[in-house]
């Protein structure tokens, strides 16, 4: 299997950016932010790849998280922003150098006030399978 997250997560940086609805929304989806970055914003987060190959099948499975970062007043647009990302990667379709994408879900989030006292962070937590093709 292929274990490394560069291939899956280039995909998922395309399937975000590819998509009108969500860049309009936001200022930028990022794997560094620029310092003093617009917001709101998305940020690639941690990612982990295990083995679930079987005799007949060499597969890996990812689980990411994707960050939103907003400080327009309450959780509302986070929460907006989250639900287009749910949408357009639950139960999605990527297209991924050598692998297939067998499933994605959407596994959990949460919306928290950072110290600040202003800025609202949400974390949106998937996982997928791929097979090698």
């Amino acid at each position: 299997p292929n274990f490394s997250h560069y291939p899956f997560q280039t995909a998922i940086y395309n399937k975000l950016t590819g998509d009108s609805a969500l860049m309009s929304s936001i200022a930028g989806v990022f794997d560094h932010t620029p310092e003093a970055q617009a917001y709101p914003y998305v940020t690639l987060g941690e990612s982990s790849i295990s083995d679930w190959s079987s005799k007949t099948t060499e597969g890996t499975e990812h689980n990411f998280t994707l960050h939103i970062w907003s400080r327009e007043g309450g959780r509302k647009q986070a929460a907006q922003i989250m639900e287009r990302i749910h949408t357009l990667l639950h139960q999605g379709n990527l297209t991924i150098t050598g692998q297939s994408l067998v499933l994605m879900r959407f596994v959990s989030s949460n919306i928290v006030l950072e110290n600040d006292g202003w800025t609202h962070h949400g974390v949106m937590r998937f996982r997928a399978l791929l097979q090698a093709n």
